[in-house]
């Protein structure tokens, strides 16, 4: 593999190419940090039969493994390289405090004279863990030919207590005599420690990878904002760091240069006091899907919160998140409402400081079905729902919103369009025991409001394809939802663009403001970047766009934007916009709803993503979503 430097929304990316490397370097050019740990060792000896100690073999192998990680352009950190006694926590405190990005204990088994085989370990429900294990795994058994007895999970103290993924190699049997003496044969140590170390490697340079990006705005034309952002990984774990926000500017986080490896959710604060906004893009490119996805923070926790979107039928694959910010554990309850209304209940309890994730497909009766989905906590709790397809006609990729903490009764969203490539749902959640009806107002360019009427099951979700509406075919389109009952409501778009297939996804918008903040925007190379206005009123918004650039530069445009009618900016056609990074001010004469949509070409990161704005800079902004695998 090859390391390659690709410009994306103002950074530098690190993405993966199909070629042989300079390698060893992660996501933002640190080098990738491996912990291999000789098991037993000292007055411990581990396994002893047929003259072979095992504390002996694991550290002949291990010594093997380090210069073939070291080959490949990775720093190897090892528990020991002697024969000294370690405690178990020694050994997890060595990994932790190096920053390992991967833990890898060496070991030998024991139990009948008739036993054999490789078995490899990772704990209880770590995905990183098993991916890991499983390719050390494969890689170890191709090469040696021992019977193949799988990977398996456990509860071994170091596999529990590293901060990494962590993997536990079991290579032979020792009570076995045959196996015994292999272990004796330094050409069968070579052996176990080549397949270790090419398990590591393919792990590492996972093309599967994601990359995460923090976006932080500071509007503030005077004072610097000081920025702690705190990372929550699925093991409780929280690491800390400070990054400034100069006056005017946008600045831009690569999470996976601090958290590698790791489900991470995210909290930004500015500690002293100066308002941001902030928001959070992934980019991704595994087995399933390509694209990438982008959304604002949240302002604060919550008791309660509300996904109308979600499916695991037609090739999707749907994931709740939820962030504990909580000092305790915190049990909560998610209800799960189909379209055909039936309803289930699940119950879970998450562990302080945590992000937990769960795979709709794993709900009973919900492995093929369309629906939304209520989360109630004991503590207040941060939810984020993220879907990925693929539907076997070339398009695939991801999309991923917060959740809204109440259902209301009236909402609104800028974006949409009908026209040739673009399919446009609306999702709407009824959680409430009783029907509800919902007044749909689509407004077009030219002023047109379609209206149409909708019944809505108890405690369902419902679907409505805007290309099937009559009325609105080939179109920009704005929709505000008036209904009788509070619902909730989300706005999905599939699209070929260009040649760019994938799709995007947003929230709707209780919110009507004279001012909304984008903290995300890009026009370089391969990107387009577009500003989408919705004036529902009676009177003409006329409308400023400041548009924050690199080193505290301002361009403003103005546009007027017709009553009830929908404006659509393309920023990479303004004069002095073309290949640049930015944040943008919307401000406007009357009350206006705003949301970005950006479509990229990155190698095989083709996609979109869109965010409604924010109608305010705050103190602190929330993430669930994050991945830096």
């Amino acid at each position: 593999m090859r390391v390659m430097k690709v410009v994306i929304p103002g950074v530098v990316m690190l993405l993966a190419l199909s070629v042989t490397p300079a390698r060893g370097a992660g996501n933002g050019g640190r080098t990738l940090v491996v912990c291999i740990d000789p098991g037993h060792g000292g007055e411990d000896p581990g396994a002893v039969c047929n003259d072979v100690e095992e504390k002996v073999v694991n550290l002949e192998i291990s010594l093997r493994i380090r210069p073939l990680i070291e080959a490949m352009g990775y720093r190897v950190v090892m528990t020991r390289t002697t024969d000294i006694t370690l405690s178990l926590q020694e050994r997890c405190d060595i990994a932790n405090n190096a920053r390992a990005d991967i833990f890898v204990s060496i070991h030998n088994n024991a139990h009948l004279t008739t036993s054999e085989g490789t078995e490899t370990f990772c704990y209880f429900d770590s995905a990183e863990g098993r991916h890991l294990a499983t390719l050390i795994h494969h890689e170890v058994v191709k090469r040696i030919e021992l019977t193949n007895r799988g990977v398996k999970e456990a509860g071994f103290y170091v596999l529990k207590n590293t901060d990494m993924p962590a993997a536990l190699l079991e290579g032979a049997f020792i009570t076995n005599p045959e196996e015994a003496e292999l272990l004796q044969d330094p050409e069968f140590q070579q052996d176990i420690a080549e397949g270790v170390a090419e398990g590591i490697h393919k792990y590492l340079i996972d093309p599967g990878r994601f990359d995460t990006y923090i976006l932080m705005m500071n509007p503030d034309q005077e004072e610097t904002a000081e920025v702690e952002l705190i990372y929550m990984t699925g093991d409780g774990k929280q690491e800390r760091y400070e990054e400034e926000v100069p006056p005017g500017h946008r600045v831009t986080i690569h999470v996976d240069d601090y958290i590698s490896n790791r489900d991470v959710s995210t909290l930004v604060r500015s500690t002293n006091g100066v308002p941001i906004v902030a928001e959070r893009a992934v980019y991704f490119d595994f087995d399933k899907a390509s694209g990438g996805h982008g959304a604002p923070g949240v302002l604060s926790a919550s008791t309660e919160w509300h996904l109308a979107e979600g499916s695991t039928d037609w090739g999707y694959s749907t994931f709740v998140l939820i962030q504990n910010p909580a000092e305790d554990e915190n049990p909560v309850a998610l209800r799960f409402m189909r379209s055909d209304g039936h309803n289930y209940k699940g119950e879970f309890t998450l562990e302080p400081h945590s992000r937990f994730t769960l795979d709709v497909s794993t709900v009973p009766g919900f492995e093929e079905a369309d629906f939304s989905v209520k989360v109630e906590a004991e503590a207040p709790v941060v939810v984020e729902r993220a879907m990925y397809w693929d539907d076997g006609n070339g398009c695939s990729g991801g999309h991923d919103s917060p959740g809204v903490a109440a259902p209301d009764r009236c909402w609104y969203l800028a974006e949409g369009y009908t026209g040739g490539g673009f399919d446009t749902f609306v999702l709407i959640e009824n959680p409430n025991p009783q029907e509800a009806r919902a007044r749909m107002d689509y407004m077009l360019p030219n002023g047109e409001c379609v209206t149409k009427y909708y019944d809505l099951l108890p405690n369902s979700r419902r679907t409505i394809h805007l290309n099937e509406v009559a009325g609105l075919e080939d179109t920009d389109v704005s929709v505000r939802v008036n209904a009788d009952r509070p619902v909730v409501v989300e706005r999905s778009m599939y699209f070929d663009y260009f040649g760019i297939k994938e799709g995007s996804n947003s929230t709707a918008t209780t919110s009507l403001d004279r001012t909304w903040y984008v903290a995300e925007g890009y026009t370089g190379e391969g990107f387009d970047t577009y500003i989408l206005l919705m004036n529902p009123g009676e009177v003409d918004a006329g409308t400023t766009l400041s548009f924050l650039l690199p080193g505290g530069g301002e361009k403003k445009v103005s546009v007027t934007v017709p009553a009830q009618s929908r404006r659509t900016v393309k920023v990479d056609d303004l004069d002095g916009m073309g290949g640049t990074e930015f944040s943008t001010l919307v401000s406007s004469g009357q009350p206006i709803v705003v949301e970005r949509a950006l479509y990229f070409r990155i190698l095989s990161r083709d996609g979109g993503h869109s965010a409604v704005g924010v109608a305010a800079p705050a103190t602190e902004w929330y993430f669930a979503e994050g991945c830096t695998r």
